[in-house]
């Protein structure tokens, strides 16, 4: 397994360096613009500024402070950095599977192939994008929840929700992951999660608060809650945000937005409560997360892909129609980037298309979403 740990970081290495020539020799880049994002970011903390300086840096300053190497040491390396946490989080996806012994080790070796080897996971890491850290965080507290390690997954769930927001879906899912089948109350396990988590939160909010003031709550926190993006948006969402941006139906929207979200994590929750189905009450949260926000980019596919892996084992009764999805998923979402290219790069009104081509990824979505629950259940 290791060989396969070390090819799979050489590819992405490989494809690093190739992305300096790319960069320098292509009309749409390799790289991506939030990476530039990172780096200035970045050199203002080096400065001595707030990273918030730099327009559109959005998140952590835990972020600009790990990539400060990017200035004094290689440009590259954050990128570097995100290719080796795609491997740390294989090792965890192993691990965690491990410690069910109805799975023999060539199914556990699968799934921990299922995220070195995909395409998608490997380009978007490479690109320079930082949402395979919060995929880390994500997958540590779950192994630490596994291990029944419960104060170390507060802490860690606390910082992931500090850097990214959406693990917040996740809270009530693991609190009831710890419960036990017979007391319906508090327990200590609970108390200790709930505890370390708003601990770490608290103590990385505050810090972050003390250094760079109410910008930082703003740009890190309310920015992702009220933001409109009329491009790069996979969202069935944005045209019609771009047609009332401003307007009272926009702000309505958003408010009915968040109710069948509200609705289907709340319910994912306690179906699936218990320790041996959180992998998958996980995935489908992010998974709704994902398709019924306002705004959804290919990065945020990193938030349930990390969590499929986990839940393989039980899905592969069905491959057959695992594959067929994938495959209308693929085709959706290629409509959907062959019109919004028309728009960026060839400068033609295609909103329209663009429209349509969200719709019919938000329904391809939900069809996944009803599927994989389906074929869940014959396993659970």
């Amino acid at each position: 397994m290791k060989s396969h740990f070390m090819l799979a970081f050489t590819l992405r290495v490989v494809l690093v360096i190739y992305s300096n020539y790319h960069d320098q020799n292509f009309k749409v880049p390799f790289t991506d613009i939030d990476y530039k994002v990172f780096t200035d970011a970045s050199r203002y903390m080096l400065d001595g500024l707030s990273p918030f300086n730099r327009h559109t840096y959005r998140y952590s300053p835990l972020l600009a402070l790990i990539l400060t190497p990017n200035i004094f040491l290689y440009s590259n390396y954050g990128k570097i950095l995100f290719s080796f946490v795609d491997i740390l989080v294989a090792i965890l996806i192993r691990k965690i599977l491990a410690t069910n012994t109805n799975y023999d080790q060539h199914m556990v070796n699968f799934c921990a192939y299922l995220w070195l080897y995909n395409p998608l996971i490997i380009i978007i890491s490479t690109r320079g994008n930082a949402d395979c850290l919060a995929a880390f965080l994500v997958t540590l507290s779950l192994y630490f929840l596994e291990c029944g390690f419960c104060s170390a997954a507060g802490l860690i769930h606390g910082l992931s929700v500090h850097f990214r927001l959406y693990p917040m879906a996740f809270s009530l899912a693991m609190y009831f992951s710890l419960s036990t089948s017979n007391n319906i109350f508090i327990n200590m396990k609970q108390i200790k999660f709930t505890l370390t988590c708003l601990i770490s939160l608290i103590i990385a909010t505050v810090i972050s608060y003390y250094f760079y003031g109410f910008k930082f709550i703003h740009e890190s926190l309310i920015y992702h809650l009220i933001r409109k993006d009329a491009r790069h948006n996979f969202s069935v969402f944005f045209y019609t945000l771009y047609l009332s941006a401003d307007t009272i139906p926009s702000k309505f929207l958003r408010i009915f937005n968040i109710l069948p979200q509200l609705i289907l994590l709340i319910n994912l929750s306690g179906f699936y409560s218990s320790k041996k189905n959180l992998p998958f009450a996980l995935m489908m949260q992010a998974f709704v997360v994902v398709i019924f926000n306002t705004i959804m980019t290919s990065q945020y596919f990193f938030w349930f892909l990390s969590l499929f892996p986990l839940c393989f084992p039980k899905l592969m009764y069905n491959v057959r129609r695992i594959m067929m999805l994938l495959v209308l998923w693929t085709i959706s979402q290629g409509m959907w980037l062959g019109m919004a290219y028309a728009l960026e790069f060839k400068s033609l009104n295609s909103f329209n298309c663009i429209w349509l081509s969200s719709i019919l990824f938000f329904v391809i979505n939900i069809q996944i979403l009803s599927d994989l629950i389906q074929i869940y259940k014959k396993y659970y």
